[in-house]
Parts: structure tokens; C-alpha cells; sequence
């Protein structure tokens, strides 16, 4: 049956695929896989790589809609690749559940039903916001109360905004476990035929099927690249953590406030730790240099969220983008509106050292 699952999984479209035991990465709260499937038993990973032109023009600042369409492309290719493979077990009198590849958070899972009245909540307020704020239209009194009575609700909620999200499962420990990579320096999966540059989905079942072998060669150098690379100071270039996966120590940078990668990586704030060069940043807040290298850029960004939603117009759009994400997912978006405007942590790790020094390159050349 293994065979016959990656044989559906590789025809279907994937890159690559792998199965590991529940067991053998259930130790964690974010990779547990009874979370979403009691009883669970396997886990079957799939990978599809990122086209290297695409990201190469990404990461060039040349054009970033083909990776947005390929972004949105790869991940509904991974939504279907895993409903072929879902199928195929529950037709065999298994249980499986196909995971969302991203923007699968742990406290939308709890929210329930409450979700789309948060995110239709927020798209009111916004609108209200915008036309208080056009000199042509006046409010009436209903709208006027909606729009306090929004505030109130809204923007504290807003300034609680959590910065480390639990998912309802991690794709990642997945990946490690079923042999298809190894966590690299920058905490991205590596795998030896495309980098980091993939994404993942994991297909979770009650069927217990044999597991592969973790990759024994790490295709991780150690360069640092990746680090380089990151605008927001997310990771430390020198100091180090551990982390163990199915029973493998990785060594991963250590992590600083995941603050710094919402605000960079949502494109509100362009540049941080560099001046030479920047993301791509559509959605950036026009009053925000830098962020603060301590503790309180938590908070900071907390604020930024409420402000920038105050303020109505493009910096509100983009609170909207990001809150209907966390809380909606994107698997329903068309590719065109998936938007990545960072992630070059991820997109710099090609699979070989001089590809690594090359796409670096295109990050910080100058016009």
C-alpha cells in the first residue's frame, strides 16, 4: 500500500513523498497529528518544488507575480495531490484527513464559528473607516454607532495579536521524519534536489504504514546565507539551538522575536537591519523605519496592526489580508491574490553552494 500511495502521490503531481509513524514525532504539542486526527497512525509528506526562474525574479526585485501565481498554484497542487491520496485510503476503510499547507493556525481551530464573524467584523470597520475619511460622504447615525462600537471591539483585540502562532500540525517535522529533508540553519526544510525551495502538505491516517528512513546526509552547509538574507533579524547569525525531530538533533539558529518576520515578511516594513537593499514591500507602512532591536518590538508591531487599521486605505487592506489569512487560510484564494513579499530566507537556498552565493547576489544588487 506504501507503493501504491506514492505512486498516486508522484503522478498526481508531487515532487516528492514520504511516510513516517505518528509516534515519531507526536512529543510535540505543534506536531502531533491526533490534534486533527485521533487515532492517528502514519503521516504521509508531500514536497512540490518552486520553478528557479520564478524565484529568481522574485528575489531580483524583477517581477513578483510568477511567484505569486506558482505560490498559489503549488499549494492548491498539494491540496489535491493530498485528496487523491485521502481518497485512496478511505476507500481501503481508513480514516485520513488532508492538512492545509500554510496559515493553518492552532487558535482559528478553537475560534470556530466565531472566525468569519471576526474577519467580516474587521472588512466592516475598515469600510467605515474609509468613507468617515472621504470629505464626499457623511455617515449616518447607524453607521456612526457601528463604527464605535467596532473600535471598541476591534482594535484591542488587534493589540493582542498573537506573534507565535501554533499550527495544527507542522509540515516540517513531517518532512524530517519521512525522509524528504533536514531542518537547515535558517529552520527551513532542506532537501537535496531543491533547497528549501518547496512547499509541503502532510496526509494523516489511521492506517499504519512503514516508514521510511530520515535523509542521513544533511543538505544543509552551514553558509549562513540564509541569515544574510533575512531583513528582519529573525534568526542569529552566531548563536544556535537545538531542536529534535524522530529522534535527529538539529542545530538551528536561535530564534529572536517572530515579530520582526510578520512585520517583514507581510511587507510592512521593507527594510530593518540593511540599507543597500530591500523586500519586495507593496503593503508598507510609510511610518515605520526600523523596528526595535528588544523585547518591546511585540508590542510595536501589535500597535502597528491597530494603527495602520485606523488609518484606513492600503496599510488597513493589508491588516485585512493578513487576519483573513490566519484566520480563513488561502487554499480558496486564486493564485494571483497568494502575494508572498519576503521569504527570502527560504527562496535564497537553492540546492547547490553556488547557486546559494548567485541568488544572494540578485538579493542585494543594486539598480
Amino acid at each position: 500500500m506504501e507503493d501504491e500511495i506514492k505512486k498516486i502521490a508522484l503522478d498526481a503531481g508531487a515532487d516528492l513523498v514520504g511516510i513516517c509513524s505518528a509516534d515519531s514525532i507526536k512529543d510535540k504539542d505543534f506536531s502531533d497529528p491526533n490534534f486533527l486526527l485521533p487515532g492517528a497512525q502514519s503521516i504521509i509528506s508531500i514536497a512540490i518544488g518552486f520553478d528557479d526562474e520564478k524565484v529568481r525574479k522574485f528575489i531580483s526585485k524583477e517581477d513578483r507575480m510568477p511567484l505569486s501565481i506558482e505560490e498559489g498554484e503549488v499549494t492548491k497542487s498539494l491540496k489535491r495531490v493530498g485528496e487523491k491520496i485521502k481518497i485512496f485510503l478511505e476507500e481501503k476503510g481508513f480514516k485520513a484527513y488532508n492538512c492545509d499547507c500554510n496559515f493553518n493556525y492552532r487558535f482559528t481551530r478553537r475560534a470556530g464559528a466565531r472566525t468569519q464573524t471576526v474577519v467580516s467584523s474587521l472588512r466592516t470597520l475598515i469600510d467605515l473607516i474609509n468613507k468617515e475619511k472621504d470629505e464626499n460622504i457623511e455617515l449616518t447615525k447607524g453607521e456612526v454607532k457601528t463604527l464605535g462600537r467596532l473600535k471598541k471591539m476591534m482594535l484591542p483585540g488587534l493589540r493582542k495579536t498573537p506573534m507565535n502562532l501554533i499550527p495544527n500540525f507542522s509540515h516540517r517535522c513531517a518532512a524530517v521524519a519521512s525522509g524528504l529533508g533536514r531542518i537547515g540553519f535558517s529552520g527551513n526544510v532542506i532537501t537535496e534536489r531543491f533547497g528549501a525551495r518547496i512547499l509541503l502538505n502532510s496526509i494523516i491516517t489511521d492506517a499504519k504504514l512503514k516508514s521510511d528512513k530520515i535523509l542521513e546526509k544533511h543538505p544543509c552547509f552551514n553558509c549562513k546565507i540564509c541569515e544574510k538574507s533575512c531583513q528582519g533579524g529573525l534568526f542569529s547569525k552566531e548563536e544556535t539551538q537545538k531542536i529534535n525531530i524522530a529522534g535527529i538533533e538539529e542545530t538551528i539558529a536561535k530564534r529572536n522575536s517572530y515579530a520582526y518576520c510578520i512585520a517583514i515578511c507581510s511587507g510592512m516594513v521593507g527594510q530593518n537591519k540593511f540599507k543597500e537593499w530591500s523586500i519586495w514591500s507593496p503593503f508598507r507602512f510609510d511610518d515605520i523605519e526600523r523596528l526595535p532591536l528588544d523585547d518591546s518590538v511585540n508590542d510595536y508591531v501589535q500597535n502597528m496592526f491597530a494603527k495602520a487599521v485606523e488609518k484606513g486605505g492600503d496599510e488597513a487592506e493589508n491588516v485585512f489580508r493578513l487576519v483573513s489569512n490566519s484566520f480563513l487560510g488561502r487554499n480558496d484564494k486564486l493564485s494571483e491574490d497568494f502575494r508572498p513579499s519576503c521569504g527570502f530566507c527560504q527562496l535564497v537556498c537553492g540546492p547547490t553552494m553556488q547557486d546559494k552565493k548567485e541568488s544572494y547576489k540578485l538579493i542585494i544588487k543594486k539598480e
